[in-house]
C-alpha cells in the first residue's frame, strides 16, 4: 500500500479568504453538535485550477446541515469525499453554514475535539480542526473567531475558548452557555476549547505599557497547589520577553489548562494553552528538579509562541521550523538567563546530539524545511525543533545579539498578522544587518549533519599559525550531493597559560558580542594567523557555534590542556567528551574481540582530578563528569554491538568509581544536606552532582553503597532524591532489594498517574538483563493504560530508547515492540509513529540483528491498515 506524498513545490495560496467564522458547540455525553457559520471571499487574483472549493474534513464527522447563503445545497452543488467536502461552482462571496455531529468520547486519536478524564478539550495542530467541522484547514488561512459553548452546568462549570470571555449565561434548564471572541486573526490550528469541572489558580501580570492581564491556570480539583510553579514560570516568561525582545502580551486573559491525555507536551493556542499535565503539575514531593525545569521551559516556550507562531504564523506546514525552531531558541535563551548559561548550553547540545544527530544519520533524515511528506504530523521532529533552533542561533552568532534584536524587530514590523516562510525570516534578520544569507539558507534545505575536518600547523620562523578547514556532508535520502554550508565557527588561540591570544587574521571577524568568528563557506579554506609568538592551542567550535561533527585529530596533550584551562566552558567539557569517546572506542573494540578490557589510566586520573576539585562549580562539574550516553557512542561506532557497548561503558564507570570512591563519597556527603525543597537552580545543581556521584558509586556492587542508596530512598524528602534512588535500585539484577522498593514506590504513589510514569520509566530504562520481561509484565499492570500517551511514552518509549536492552541479541525485543506499534496505531497513529524511532539504528546493527529488525519492520509495513504516520517512517527504513 502506498500513501500519496504532499510536496512543497505544489503549494498554492488559498483560492478563498475567510472573513470570519462563528462556532457554536452544543456538548453532550453522547453526541456533540457543532454549527459553523463561515464567510468566504474569493482571493483576489486566485489561480484556482477549477471551480471547486475543497474543504477539509470527514473523519469522525457526520454532516447534518449544509447551507450556502441560507439555501440548502442540492447534490449537484457539492460532493462529499472521504476527507473533504467539495463545493462546486461556489460564488465569489458567500456565507456557509455547516452542522456536524461528533462523538468526542470515542475519539482515541486525541485530535480535534475529544474527552480526557471527563473533560472536553481540543488539539487542532496540525490538522485536528478538520475533525470538528469542514473548513480550509491550512495555516495560511487566518480569520477572526467567535465561539459559543453550551453544556451541562453541573458537569462542565468551566467553558473556555480563545480570546476574550464576553459573558456566561444560565439557560435555566441545567445548562449554561459561554461566549468568546478573539480579536486577533489566527489559523484554525490555534483554535481551542475546554469544558469541564476544573479547579483554578489566578494571578495578574502588569505589562510594559501598564495593561493588567488576568492569568488563570486550570487543573483537576485538589491539584491547584501543584500549579503554582507553572504560574510563576508564566510570569517570568512574560517579563523576559518584554525585557529581551520588547514583546508584550496582547489579550486581557491568558489561560493554561492541564489535561491528562495529550499526545504532545503542550499547545500554544491563542490565549488558551492546553498542556499535558506532566508539564503543569509539580511540587517537591511528586516532581523532580528536572520536572520543575521542564515546566518552566515549556511554559515559556508556549507563551513565546504568542508572537513567534501566533501573531506571525506559517505559510504552510513545510515552514514549521519558522515557529518551532525559533521558539525553541527563545526558550533556550530564557532558560540560560534563569540558570548558568554555560551549563545550559551543554545540556541543550547534549539533547541535540543524542536525538537530532541520530535522526540526521538515520533513515528518516530530512531538512529543517522539508520538501515532502505523507503525514504533516511527522514534521514534529528533533530536526524541526532542535536543529531549527541551532539555525537561528547561528544567525545570532553571525550578526551578534544587537543585530539579531534589530532583525527580530524588523521581522515583526514586516510580518505581524501574516503567514510567512523561512525565507521571509532570513531576510528580516540579514537585510537590516547588511548580511547575505543566500548560502546560509542551505541549512534549511539540506539534510544531514555537516562534518568539518581540522588541520593545524605552526611555523616558528614566520610566527605564523595555519588552520585548514574542510567541510562535507554525507548523502541523505533524496540528496546525494550537498553544496557547501555557511558555517560560523567561534575560535580562540590559547597560550601555555590558557590565556586567549590576540588574533591577526583577515578572515576572522569579531561580532557585536566580541566573539571571534570564522565563516566557512567553501569546501576547503586556509586561514593564516600572523604574529603568533609561540605555538598556540586551538579552541574551536566554542559554545558549539554550529551543529556539526568536528573531525579533529588534535594532540592528546592539547585535549587535556583544554579540558583543564579552556576559557570556554562548553569546550572544556567538550574535551572530556572527545577523550571519553576515544577511551570507549578502544574498550568497545576490546569487548567485541573478547579481549581483557584495559582502561586508559590518564583519562581516569583526569576525571579524578575533577572529582577532587572542590573549587569547581558544582553544576559544571556534574556536566564534566557525565560520560557519553549509548546513543552518542552508537553514532561514533560503525556497528551497534549492544553488549560490547554495555561492557565498555560500565567498565569505565566502575574503574573511575573504584579509584576515586572516597572522593565520590565526599561529594555525596557534602551535598546531601542541601535544602530538600529549594527550587533554586544552584541547589538543583548540587543535587544533580550528588546523585551523579551516587550513580558512579552504584557500579561498585558494594553492600555499603547499596545500603546508601536504600537509605536515600527511605529518607528522601523530595522526589528528585527518591526517584534517583529508585532508578539505581531498578538496575539491580538481584530481585530482593529491587522488588521491595519497586513495590514500595507503587504502593505509595499508585493513585498519582504522573508519578506512576516515573515508576514505569525506571523499570523500562533498567540495564538489568530481564528488562524485556519486566516491560512485558508491566504492559498488563493496572498502572499502565495503552490509550494514555504518557503511559506509552514512559514504558514503551523508554524501553525503545534503552539501546542496550532493546538491541540485546539474547532476546527478541523487536517482535514485541512491533506488536505494540501495531496495537496502538489504529487507536492513536501519532503515538504509534513516535515509537517507530526505536528502529532508527537498524542500519548500524550487525547482519544478524539487522535481519531480525528488518523482518519486523517489513511485517509492520505490510499491514494494509497501517496509518500513514507510521508507514512514512517505517518504509524508509526498509528502502534505505
Amino acid at each position: 500500500m502506498k500513501s500519496e506524498k504532499i510536496y512543497l513545490k505544489d503549494y498554492e495560496s488559498p483560492s478563498y479568504n475567510v472573513e470570519s467564522i462563528h462556532l457554536d458547540f452544543n456538548l453532550n455525553e453522547d453526541i456533540c453538535t457543532v454549527l459553523a457559520k463561515t464567510n468566504y471571499v474569493a482571493h483576489p487574483g486566485s489561480k484556482a485550477k477549477s471551480n471547486e472549493l475543497v474543504l477539509n474534513g470527514g473523519e469522525g464527522l457526520k454532516l447534518t446541515k449544509l447551507l450556502l447563503n441560507g439555501e440548502a445545497l442540492s447534490e449537484s452543488q457539492y460532493r462529499s469525499e472521504k476527507e473533504a467536502l467539495v463545493l462546486l461552482n461556489p460564488p465569489s462571496q458567500f456565507e456557509l453554514i455547516v452542522e456536524t455531529k461528533l462523538e468526542p468520547q470515542n475519539n482515541t486519536a486525541l485530535e480535534g475535539l475529544y474527552k480526557s478524564s471527563g473533560i472536553f478539550c481540543t488539539q487542532c495542530e496540525a490538522q485536528g480542526f478538520r475533525r470538528i467541522t469542514y473548513f480550509l484547514d491550512r495555516p495560511d488561512v487566518m480569520t477572526k473567531y467567535s465561539v459559543t459553548i453550551e453544556a451541562n452546568k453541573k458537569n462542565y462549570p468551566v467553558l473556555l475558548s480563545n480570546g476574550d470571555r464576553l459573558k456566561v449565561e444560565d439557560l435555566g434548564n441545567g445548562r449554561h452557555k459561554s461566549y468568546w471572541a478573539d480579536p486577533h486573526k489566527k489559523p484554525c490550528y490555534l483554535f481551542a476549547l475546554v469544558a469541564g469541572d476544573l479547579g483554578v489558580i489566578k494571578d495578574t501580570f502588569k505589562t510594559l505599557s501598564g495593561k493588567k492581564v488576568e492569568l488563570e491556570v486550570y487543573a483537576p480539583h485538589g491539584k491547584q497547589e501543584r500549579c503554582l510553579h507553572a504560574m510563576d514560570s508564566l510570569k517570568k516568561s512574560m517579563k523576559w520577553d518584554e525585557d529581551t525582545f520588547g514583546l508584550e502580551y496582547d489579550l486581557g486573559t491568558y489561560m493554561v489548562v492541564s489535561i491528562d491525555d495529550f499526545n504532545a507536551g503542550a499547545m500554544e493556542n491563542k490565549g488558551l494553552n492546553i498542556f499535558n499535565s506532566r508539564l503543569v503539575l509539580a511540587d517537591s514531593q511528586s516532581a523532580t528538579d528536572q520536572d520543575f525545569f521542564n515546566i518552566e521551559s515549556v511554559v515559556a516556550h508556549e507563551y513565546f509562541h504568542n508572537w513567534t507562531g501566533n501573531r506571525v504564523t506559517l505559510a504552510n506546514w513545510f515552514q514549521l521550523s519558522l515557529k518551532e525552531g525559533l521558539t525553541v531558541f527563545r526558550d533556550q535563551e530564557f532558560s540560560a538567563d534563569q540558570t548558568d548559561r554555560g551549563v545550559q548550553r551543554i545540556n541543550d547540545v547534549d539533547a541535540l546530539r543524542a536525538r537530532q544527530f541520530a535522526e540526521d544519520a538515520g533513515p528518516n533524515s530530512h531538512p529543517v524545511r522539508p520538501d515532502s511528506c505523507m503525514s504533516v504530523d511527522n514534521f514534529f521532529t528533533m530536526t524541526i525543533y532542535e536543529k531549527g533552533a541551532e539555525v537561528i542561533r547561528m544567525m545570532q552568532t553571525i550578526v551578534g545579539r544587537k543585530g539579531f534584536r534589530k532583525g527580530m524587530d524588523e521581522y515583526f514590523r514586516r510580518h505581524d498578522g501574516q503567514a510567512v516562510t523561512t525565507d521571509d525570516f532570513a531576510a528580516a534578520i540579514s537585510e537590516p544587518n547588511g548580511k547575505d544569507f543566500t548560502q546560509f539558507k542551505r541549512w534549511y534545505t539540506q539534510a544531514g549533519t555537516p562534518r568539518v575536518s581540522v588541520t593545524e600547523s605552526y611555523n616558528s620562523d614566520k610566527k605564523e599559525y595555519s588552520l585548514v578547514l574542510k567541510q562535507s556532508c554525507p548523502e541523505t535520502a533524496g540528496q546525494s550531493k550537498k553544496e557547501p554550508f555557511h558555517i560560523p565557527l567561534m575560535v580562540a588561540l590559547l597560550d601555555p597559560q590558557g590565556r586567549e591570544m590576540s588574533i591577526k587574521c583577515p578572515e576572522v571577524f569579531v561580532n557585536s558580542d566580541g566573539k571571534k568568528i570564522i565563516e566557512l563557506k567553501k569546501t576547503e579554506e586556509t586561514y593564516r594567523f600572523q604574529g603568533v609568538d609561540e605555538s598556540p592551542v586551538l579552541s574551536i567550535l566554542r559554545e558549539f557555534s554550529a551543529p556539526i561533527y568536528l573531525d579533529w585529530n588534535a594532540n592528546v596533550d592539547h585535549l587535556y590542556f583544554l579540558m583543564e584551562k579552556d576559557t570556554d566552558s562548553f569546550n572544556r567539557r567538550e574535551m572530556v567528551q572527545k577523550l571519553s569517546l576515544q577511551v570507549l572506542k578502544s574498550l568497545v573494540s576490546q569487548a567485541s574481540n573478547n579481549q581483557p578490557l584495559n582502561v586508559d589510566s590518564r583519562f581516569v586520573n583526569a576525571m579524578g582530578t575533577a572529582i577532587l576539585d572542590e573549587r569547581m562549580d558544582p553544576g559544571f562539574k556534574e556536566c564534566l563528569l557525565t560520560l557519553p550516553i549509548y546513543s552518542i557512542i552508537a553514532q561514533n561506532e560503525n556497528v551497534l554491538e549492544a553488549l560490547a557497548f554495555e561492557k565498555a561503558r560500565e567498565t569505565l564507570l566502575t574503574t573511575i568509581a573504584e579509584k576515586f570512591k572516597q572522593g565520590l563519597l565526599n561529594i555525596y556527603l557534602r551535598f546531601n544536606g542541601v535544602d530538600p525543597t529549594s527550587r533554586d537552580s544552584k541547589v538543583f545543581a548540587h543535587r544533580a552532582l550528588k546523585n551523579l556521584a551516587l550513580s558512579y558509586l552504584s557500579r561498585l556492587k558494594d553492600p555499603e553503597i547499596t545500603n546508601l542508596i536504600v537509605r536515600q530512598y527511605q529518607s528522601a524528602e523530595n522526589m528528585t532524591d527518591k526517584n534517583h534512588a529508585l532508578n539505581l535500585l531498578a538496575h539491580l539484577e538481584s530481585t530482593d532489594d529491587r522488588n521491595v522498593y519497586i513495590q514500595s514506590f507503587y504502593d505509595t504513589w499508585k493513585h498519582d498517574n504522573l508519578v506512576m510514569n516515573k515508576w514505569l520509566i525506571a523499570q523500562a530504562s533498567s540495564i538489568r538483563t530481564n528488562c524485556l520481561e519486566d516491560v512485558k509484565a508491566l504492559c498488563k499492570h493496572p498502572a499502565f493504560n495503552i490509550t494514555n500517551p504518557n503511559n506509552v511514552y514512559s514504558l514503551l518509549g523508554a524501553f525503545g530508547g534503552n539501546l542496550i536492552r532493546f538491541h540485546d541479541p539474547r532476546v527478541n525485543a523487536y517482535q514485541f515492540f512491533a506488536d505494540k506499534i501495531l496495537e496502538i496505531d489504529p487507536v492513536n497513529p501519532q503515538v504509534a509513529a513516535r515509537l517507530c524511532s526505536a528502529f532508527n539504528f537498524t542500519s548500524k546493527l550487525n547482519p544478524e540483528m539487522k535481519d531480525r529488525a528488518l523482518k519486523e519492520i517489513r511485517r509492520m509495513v505490510a499491514n494494509k491498515n497501517l496509518s500513514k504516520n507510521s508507514r512514512e517512517l517505517l518504509q524508509t527504513m526498509v528502502t534505505s
